[in-house]
């Protein structure tokens, strides 16, 4: 009865495990779902600013240059805000609070971008706005933490793709935006203000999507991450294992005996098993036939290249 109690314990912790690793495997879909979203709205905001951005500066009578100055200037602040977000992110381990704290800048850039007043506003704009992208590069360091060397080569490029993604479907937004001509309130929205509120309302709405499916994932070389590994391992053997067993075992269990016989004839079969030198012997004797044939194989292929110098 001991034995028992101690198997179904057993079996109930190993469910708990599968249960709670079945919720990680879901939470990590999500997050990695999520860093797509944010990588598709950096290269929507590319796409639908670019088009709009030169014809917006005349209107402000802005020089030629201020056109590189604008284009420069999101690409430099996210150049200096990077490293510090990569060495806040390899200090505390954590990627949340650093996307939801760059992403205020987004926010705040692209409302400026939507406010125009003057051309160093819309300069400072795209200097503010460029702050929120420098994030990216404590999330490349979240998902080099958080996944297997076999699998990272393929998320990384998904997450690139969804930015390519973005910077083609961008375009498509500025068939609607051209047409905007209204105010809201003291603000004009019209074809060169509108892909600075459309792009401030996707970051807003962003925010609330990462604090509700995006979690720190904890790094994959953890206990945790060693524990997730282990059970998909032991829930592979477990399906290769057969249903039904041999006529013997069969016959065996169906034949009227007390159930304790029944669990100490298996353990003292077992144990027998596990006694059997020959068992082992078959196996140990596969095993130096194969190195016999590597060390041939490598002793040919040493004459033949000296052969061949020769």
């Amino acid at each position: 009865m001991i034995f028992k109690d101690n198997m179904y314990s057993d079996q109930g912790f190993q469910g708990s495990k599968l249960l709670s690793t079945m919720d990680n495997q879901q939470k990590r879909n999500l997050t990695f779902l999520t860093i797509g979203l944010i990588f598709m709205l950096s290269g929507i905001e590319y796409a639908v600013i670019l088009p709009t951005i030169w014809r917006y500066l005349q209107i402000l009578e802005a020089p030629p240059y201020f056109l590189g100055l604008g284009l420069s200037a999101f690409s430099l602040s996210a150049l200096l805000t990077g490293p510090l977000f990569g060495v806040w992110s390899d200090r505390s381990k954590t990627t949340k609070s650093i996307i939801l704290f760059s992403n205020i800048f987004e926010i705040a850039g692209n409302f400026m971008y939507f406010l125009g007043y003057s051309k160093w506003l819309l300069l400072c704009s795209r200097l503010v706005a460029g702050i929120g992208a420098g994030a990216g590069s404590s999330i490349f360091g979240f998902l080099t933490r958080s996944t297997l060397p076999e699998e990272r080569a393929g998320i990384f490029a998904a997450v690139m793709a969804c930015r390519q993604a973005g910077l083609l479907v961008g375009p498509a937004f500025n068939l609607f935006l051209r047409l905007c001509d209204f105010k809201l309130g003291p603000f004009a929205v019209n074809k060169y203000t509108s892909p600075g509120i459309f792009m401030c309302v996707l970051w807003l709405l962003l925010q609330f999507v990462v604090l509700a499916t995006y979690w720190d994932i904890p790094p994959i070389s953890s206990e945790e991450g060693v524990t997730v590994l282990e059970l998909k391992q032991q829930e592979e053997k477990e399906e290769e294992v057969p249903l039904m067993g041999s006529d013997e075992e069969a016959g065996r269990t169906y034949s009227a005996v007390n159930s304790d016989q029944v669990e100490t004839s298996t353990l003292s079969e077992t144990a027998h098993e596990a006694s059997n030198p020959f068992q082992n012997f078959s196996v140990s004797r596969e095993f130096l036939r194969e190195e016999v044939v590597v060390l041939l194989t490598a002793q040919f292929i040493t004459l033949f290249n000296q052969t061949a110098l020769e």
